[in-house]
């Protein structure tokens, strides 16, 4: 390989020291000359059969520019890879091809990509930590908000209903006005309790410290005693409330108080919904499936919601614009939905502006008996 030897300088040594081979083909790239033993290159073989990297590139090797292919690995999977080079020698017009082990190249490469894989995946978690602390602390705020109107609207009644109630005068209250104001404090009372029983009730259902007390119900009966209640709520004036019972009830293993809470809560949103209209109905009925399991369903024929306003009502606090239903806290659908998570079922909600609202409430067959 003399006429590879720049200024007499044995090229087995600096091949060795490179973990490199040297390969001189002919134009139709067949091996004539190997030096070095870093690879297994066979002398009259074809050089495509050792590195099929080269395959299609035959007239750029010939004619064109020298090249240089990183990362090539040869026929034999066992060894490691190479990077491909090609050069002319000046003085013989001779085409060389220098294989040059990079497995460390390789290695580095790898382990640069790696990192690089690793930090963009924590850049992402830290990403997704920031906006969830950031949602966590707008729901905060707005969590703060509600909360606050909601507590303060009902003690402003109280304190000051009791203010009038226990200021000295000289002439004593006309009894319908103590009346008057001994009912609205008691109805703000009412409304303080329960709207703390449910930021109670909505908190311990969110750290799983709400705990069911379950027997066998009868979900007809529970669906009579609500209706009957919610036949008194105070925007029940004049809204048609009824009750559709299948032939024969199933009974329910499940939380009889919040099975109670569940239907109380849909038949209270449903009433304010259709309380302004002149021929407003709600509609609870008991549905038994095929495959024995069975839904709750509380169906109004008030104005309805959007998909958007629908998802902001199942939000704890969610406020939806349509403004007939968007009274009281924001807590009724939101707990619900926890509730009846809590027996294996789910709340499914039918809606569209203008056609009303259906809510079900979907028990699994498991939790059924029917034997009464």
């Amino acid at each position: 390989m003399s006429d590879f030897s720049p200024g007499g300088i044995n090229p087995e040594i600096v091949l060795t020291a490179m973990r490199a081979v040297a390969i001189r083909v002919s134009e139709d790239l067949t091996v004539r000359e190997v030096s070095g033993d870093a690879f297994d290159v066979q002398i009259e073989t074809d050089v495509r059969e050792a590195i099929p990297a080269l395959y299609g590139m035959e007239d750029v090797l010939r004619d064109g520019p020298p090249i240089s292919i990183p990362f090539v690995q040869l026929n034999d999977d066992t060894t490691p890879p190479v990077t491909v080079s090609s050069a002319r020698d000046k003085l013989t017009g001779a085409l060389w091809l220098v294989l040059r082990d990079v497995s460390e190249e390789s290695e580095v490469q790898r382990q640069l990509v790696q990192n690089h894989n690793a930090l963009a995946l924590a850049e992402a978690e830290l990403r997704a930590a920031r906006d969830a602390a950031l949602a966590a602390d707008r729901t905060k705020t707005s969590f703060l908000a509600n909360v606050s109107h909601e507590l303060r609207t009902p003690l402003h009644v109280i304190i000051g209903g009791a203010s009038i109630l226990s200021k000295p005068r000289s002439t004593a209250l006309d009894p319908d006005e103590v009346v008057g104001y001994a009912s609205d404090m008691h109805e703000s009372g009412v409304l303080l309790l329960q709207l703390v029983d449910d930021l109670i009730d909505l908190s311990r259902s969110e750290t799983g410290d709400l705990t069911l007390y379950e027997e066998w119900c009868d979900l007809n009966e529970i669906v009579d005693k609500m209706v009957g209640l919610g036949r008194e709520l105070p925007d029940a004036a004049g809204v048609i409330l009824e009750a559709k019972h299948i032939m024969k009830a199933p009974r329910v293993f499940a939380d009889g108080r919040r099975i109670k809470q569940i239907l109380l809560n849909l038949i209270s949103n449903a009433i304010k919904a259709v309380a302004q209209r002149s021929d407003g109905e709600v509609r609870v009925s008991v549905d038994r499936h095929d495959d024995g399991s069975a839904c709750l369903i509380v169906q109004d024929n008030g104005p309805g919601m959007s998909e958007e306003d629908l998802a902001i009502a199942r939000e704890p606090f969610g406020q939806p614009r349509a403004a007939v239903r968007s009274k009281g806290a924001g807590l009724g659908l939101a707990i619900v939905d926890r509730l009846a998570k809590l027996h294996g079922g789910a709340l499914i909600i039918t809606t569209e502006p203008g056609q009303g609202l259906r809510a079900f409430v979907h028990f699994d067959a498991t939790r059924f008996g029917d034997k009464i």
